[in-house]
Formats: structure tokens, sequence, C-alpha cells
């Protein structure tokens, strides 16, 4: 250590030495950091040791210092990397797209990113202001580009910041390119200032055009009648994030009512004020909404997260706030799909993980489905490599939906235009969503979910589902086990670490470690085939069981002490 407290020794096992680090970090705030971490040889491994890669959502973590930390120099290695992978492929010409969320850095990484890639030579075109990923994933298959990068944390803490990347066929990009991308992000040699063109030679794309663009392409004018005539109120809130204004301006396109505002989450806020974990999957995350519309008498409760690239819904019923899961607004949306389009060829996706739902409403309605791999880069992979279907929805359980063929990735924008264009269609039925669900279930059965979770370290995860494949239960609750399919035996590229069982009495578990957190995550389905007129008491029956199912499954895990 130096007397000024630096670390400077590279022979420490980093990836990078901490000195050489502070020396490429335009962050002035970079030597301070690396003092205090010189500290706490622990933490300063952990900053240095090992560099980010490429995970289900790209790079994602909390700022700071260090290749394992998003900061600037992180942001710039990416870039370099994302700039020799379009070089080794002869794609610098079509350019790359790039845009922002509302976080603290976020415009900074942006531009540093479209800096250093003006400066290898590749075109570029920034928005010049935060906007919703989806407006950026739509602009990339506009212009034809070769990628598009969005600097996005998503619905992270406001202490976390993102970075993802899109390929040339506008979806997330998957395996193997992901790999590629990362075997050219390499520190050896850290780019700094010099290596950045200055921002005047970067193409600036004006927000307010870049949006109104995306709303005239996506949404159609005037879809729905029924949105003329539906005059309900609803409240709406971004949870502080960038959709807010592009919202309205869609809901105004389609001639759908503007939705009552939750004033204090209305605008852009990195921070978060009040929301120290902005994903509206989490309790607690629409609360204040439910606030606004308790004081104004509504019912109808619609959220997108920080980035709008998915949405929630809560309604107000008898026994207080119901918040839909993403599963019950999948499958809203779905049928709402099918019985506004038309064709042979019409396709529709979800994920293995999701309800089977839509699969059954699909295949009665004689529409192809396809259940995908986890993540909306699979989702999208048929609309992609299949131009001559019509693609009409996607969905995944987390509260992302694809509802046309646009912008080829999950879209909170468009799903949340069309679920109250549905909304619109259903009350001009004397229905609402909660009866329509009672509906559908009369006719095609009923699918009831759950999700439970828990910290595990990686090794045990490891080992448990090794022992669950080699010696999988004979019963889940009971039920004889009918099927066990193990997705690590399945042909590439639909291979990926996920276990699934099904019992005779139609439960369904799906076990699969997180992609970026040491914890095993189980999505548990009932199916009722033919469910009484009582359909409350069923459902509840259905909870119970499977929150008892959840606790067997978690029980098959060795815990972290």
């Amino acid at each position: 250590m130096r007397q000024d407290g630096c670390v400077s020794d590279p022979d420490q096992g980093f990836a990078v030495a901490p000195l050489a680090w502070v020396e490429a970090d335009p962050d002035p705030t970079a030597l301070l950091l690396v003092e205090e971490l010189s500290a706490d040889p622990e933490a300063l491994a952990a900053n240095f040791a090992e560099p980010l890669r490429f995970g289900t959502a790209g790079l994602r973590a909390e700022r700071g210092v260090g290749p394992a930390r998003m900061n600037r120099v992180t942001v710039r290695v990416a870039a370099r990397s994302i700039g020799r992978y379009l070089r080794s492929l002869n794609l610098t010409h079509k350019g790359v797209m790039i845009g922002f969320d509302g976080r603290p850095e976020s415009d900074i990484y942006a531009s540093d990113s479209a800096r250093l890639l003006t400066a290898m030579g590749i075109t570029c075109w920034l928005i010049d202001g935060p906007c919703p990923t989806p407006v950026i994933a739509w602009h990339l298959r506009e212009r034809q580009a070769a990628a598009a990068i969005v600097v996005t944390a998503s619905h992270n803490p406001a202490t976390d910041s993102g970075y993802k990347v899109f390929g040339p066929d506008g979806t997330q990009i998957r395996p193997p390119t992901d790999r590629q991308i990362e075997e050219f992000m390499t520190f050896s040699q850290l780019p700094n200032e010099s290596d950045l063109a200055s921002l005047e030679d970067v193409n600036q794309v004006d927000l307010g055009t870049a949006v109104s663009s995306y709303v005239d392409a996506v949404i159609p004018a005037n879809r729905s009648s029924a949105s003329a005539d539906f005059h309900g109120d609803w409240v709406y809130t971004p949870l502080c994030g960038v959709g807010g204004h592009t919202l309205e301006m869609a809901c105004s396109r389609a001639g759908v009512k503007a939705p009552i505002r939750v004033e204090s989450q209305f605008e852009s806020n990195g921070l978060f004020p009040g929301l120290p974990f902005p994903n509206p999957e989490e309790p607690g995350t629409m609360t204040e909404a439910h606030l606004v519309a308790d004081a104004a008498g509504i019912d109808l409760v619609v959220a997108n997260d920080p980035d709008a690239d998915r949405l929630a819904v809560a309604i107000k019923t008898v026994r207080g706030w119901h918040q839909l899961s993403g599963d019950e607004v999948g499958l809203l949306l779905c049928d709402h799909q099918l019985s506004n389009t038309t064709g042979n060829n019409r396709l529709t996706a979800s994920s293995v993980v999701s309800s089977e739902a839509a699969a059954a409403l699909c295949a009665l309605r004689g529409v192809e489905h396809i259940r995908t791999l986890t993540g909306f880069k699979w989702i999208m992979q048929p609309a992609a490599e299949r131009p001559d279907a019509h693609w009409i929805f996607g969905y995944e359980e987390a509260l992302g939906y694809s509802v046309n063929d646009e912008v080829l990735d999950k879209d909170g924008i468009a799903a949340c235009v069309t679920f109250m264009e549905m909304v619109a269609d259903l009350a001009s039925r004397g229905l609402d969503p909660l009866k329509r669900l009672d509906e559908l279930a009369f006719e095609i059965g009923l699918y009831v979910t759950h999700q439970v979770s828990a910290y595990i370290g990686t090794q045990e995860i490891s080992s448990s589902l090794e022992v669950l494949r080699d010696s999988p239960p004979h019963e889940l609750a009971g039920s004889p086990i009918v099927e066990v399919r193990d997705w690590l035996e399945e042909p590439s590229p639909r291979t990926t670490n996920l276990l699934e069982l099904r019992s005779q009495n139609g439960s369904r578990v799906a076990i699969r470690p997180s992609g970026t957190e040491p914890k095993v995550k189980i999505y548990l389905e009932q199916f009722v085939p033919n469910p009484q007129h009582d359909l409350a008491s069923v459902r509840t029956q259905c909870v119970e069981q499977l929150e008892y199912l959840g606790s067997v499954a978690l029980s098959w895990f060795k815990r972290e002490s």
C-alpha cells in the first residue's frame, strides 16, 4: 500500500490493479473510493477481483469503483467490446442506437459509449434525454442499426446501474452473441479520454422526436371504438421512471382516456424517493398509487416500472386492492389479442416458467403458441426468426408483455394502452378483468400460479439440483409425479438449467437458479380442468395447496446458515 492509501500492487489476483484503474477513471472520486476500500481487503477484492459479465439482463451492478461495479471505466470497456465485436462482423457501417434511463450517471454512461464508438469509426445515434427502453428498441429496427445500447437498471434499487444490449434483429442479445462480445471485454488496457471522440461528433436525436416517432409507429390511432365510449377513470404511476409522458402521448393517440397521475411519482427521478426497490412486483411499491385511487374513488391502478418495459395492474375489490399476477395480465392480454386479430399464421409465445393458461387458450383458438426459455431475449426469438408469421403476443410472468411486432422486446407502454383498450371493450359487454378471468377459467380450466424463492449458496443450489435430477421425488403433496423434464437434456439452443415436475392432480413445479443472484427460484402452478361455479373457494384451495407445495420444494435445498 502506498502512503496515500492507494493499493497499487497488480499481483493480488485483481482483474485490474486499483492504481491503474484510478488513473483511467475520469471520476474524481475514484481515488478516494479506492483509499476507503483499502482499509478492508475483502471489500477491495469484491470490487477488483472479478469483472462484470454479461448476464441475464446484460451488465447490472451497484455503482462504484472497479471492474465489478458500474462506472465510467466499466462502461467504456463494455462499449469498446461491442465496437470490436461489430468490427469482427463488418457491421460498423450500420451504426449503434443509444439511449438511457433517468438514474444518476446514466446520461454520462450513454455519452461515453457514444463517444468511444464514434472514435472507433462507428456511427452512433444518441437520444438526448432519458426515455423508455421500448423507444430505443424501436429505433434500432427503424434505423436498421447493428446494435442498440440502453443504459438502464430497470427496477433495481437507485444505487444500481445497468447496460442492456440489443442485436441487429431487434431483440436482446442471446448466446452465443453475449459470450462473443464478452471475449472482447478485456481490462488489460483501459480506455481513457484520448480514446473518445468529442460529443459534438456524435449524432444527437431529439428526445421529443424520438418518442413521437415511436408512438406514431407503435400505437394505432383510435383503434378501439369501445375506448371512445369508455369513461372510467384509472390511476397511473411510472414509479419515478421515464414512462409517464410517453404513456400519456400514447393514450392520446389511441383514443384512450388519460389517466389520473400519481403526481409524486410522475416525473423521472433516478433516486426513487420513497421507493427503495422500485419494482411493481414488490409488496408496497404501488401503495402511493392505491392511496391516490382511494381518495378519488377509482378502482383501477396501472404502473410501469422505471424504464417502462413492464406493466403492473391492481384492481380494488370488496376485500381491498388485488394486484393481478403477471400470468393473469398475460392471459387477459392474450385473450384480447386473439379476439382482435385474424389469420392462420398468428404466433404467440411465453416462457416455460409462466402459466400454461395462455398456451391452452391459444390451442383452443387454433393459434400457434411456443414455450421458450426464460427471458424476453428468448420469448421474442420466434418473432425475429419467423417473418412469415404474424406475431401477436408474447409474455413472461415477471410483468413483461409484447403486443405487436414493432418492438421485439417487452413494451410496457404499448401493453398499457392495449390493456386499457381491453378494459373498455370488456366494459362495453358488462365485464371487468376479474369477471373475464372467471369466464376464461370455465372455458379452458382454472390455472393458479405461485412463486417462492430463497437465497442459498451457489454450490448448494447446484448440488441440490443434482440430487433432484438423480433421485426426483415420487410425489408432490401426496399426488404421484407423472413427468420429470430436465431442460439440461433438451437439444441446443433450448438447453437450460431448469427442472420441471408434474403430478397426477395437475400440479407443476419448475425450479431454476437465478441468473443474477445466489438464489433458487421455484414456480408453481395448479390446474383444475373443470372448476365448480364457486371459483373463489377453488382458487383459495389452490393457493393454499401451492403455498404448501412451495414449502416442500424449498425443503429440497440446503439453506445457508
